[in-house]
């Protein structure tokens, strides 16, 4: 009931100092809010791995301790379902605006917390393009091209790949693909070995995830076999903010995915 009843309560109007305790609400305040509305982020959004561009240097980084935030005074402060709980509970406590926004490893998932965040944060004109942007995506489907799609499978570090039941999953499928790790009866999470990529012999190879993911625990990308992949174009890369904020890289994504399949189907 309470879930339900943050999606549909009011906006929250005049949020002028805005703070963050959950990594992917700072990329997406980062990205969608004007900087002098930010007051604080977690210091994770400072680390090499995560930063999209250089951080004002006022915005406090904080390790999602509620005392860090009391002296910067926040009319609104977001955190997520589930880090940053004991924070969360005493600055609610001390009385301060704080509004938890639900986590996203679904499409339906994702387009709530959308919902959640313009509830939170008002009419935000890259919060609207955004969510323009996905449903008009999740709309378009791409037209058949006969009774078979085009093939695809997920190839993730340590040989980990993506079955049904994931967001990476409804991705590929939206975007006109089927899922070879899902047709395998693979749910959520899987192993597959370089032999098996190479039998199951997809149209289109997804890593996921930058190159240097790869570099140690995932040799098999120099594999002769997947270099004719990589040469040939039959390659596609998931951006590894797909996983940890998906609210600012799956519309891209399906929207890339999309093009590579009309891509696919028009060769030869």
């Amino acid at each position: 009931m309470a879930f339900w009843a943050l999606i549909f309560s009011g906006p929250v109007v005049g949020a002028e100092r805005v703070a963050s305790l959950n990594l992917c609400l700072d990329q997406i305040l980062l990205a969608w809010l004007p900087p002098q509305n930010i007051v604080s982020v977690t210091w994770l959004s400072d680390q090499p791995q995560y930063r999209n561009g250089a951080i004002p240097e006022h915005i406090y980084r904080n390790r999602a301790q509620a005392e860090e935030l009391l002296p910067l005074k926040p009319d609104l402060i977001l955190t997520g379902q589930f880090g940053a709980q004991r924070a969360a509970a005493r600055l609610e406590d001390l009385g301060f605006n704080l509004v938890r926004i639900p986590d996203a490893y679904s499409l339906e998932q994702l387009q709530l917390q959308l919902d959640a965040l313009e509830k939170a944060l008002g009419q935000l004109p890259a919060l609207q393009q955004q969510k323009s942007r996905l449903q008009k995506l999740l709309v378009n489907k791409p037209e058949s091209t006969g009774d078979t799609k085009p093939t695809a499978l997920i190839l993730s570090a340590n040989n980990i790949t993506y079955g049904s039941g994931m967001l990476e999953h409804q991705l590929l499928t939206r975007a006109g693909f089927s899922n070879l790790a899902a047709e395998q009866g693979i749910n959520q999470l899987g192993r597959v070995s370089l032999e098996q990529v190479i039998d199951a012999a997809p149209d289109l190879l997804v890593f996921y995830g930058g190159a240097q993911d790869f570099a140690i625990a995932h040799l098999a990308e120099q594999h002769p076999v997947l270099k004719t992949y990589i040469e040939s174009g039959r390659t596609y890369r998931l951006p590894a903010q797909l996983g940890y904020c998906p609210a600012l890289a799956a519309a891209d994504v399906l929207q890339q995915l999309q093009q590579k399949r009309m891509d696919l189907v028009e060769q030869p």
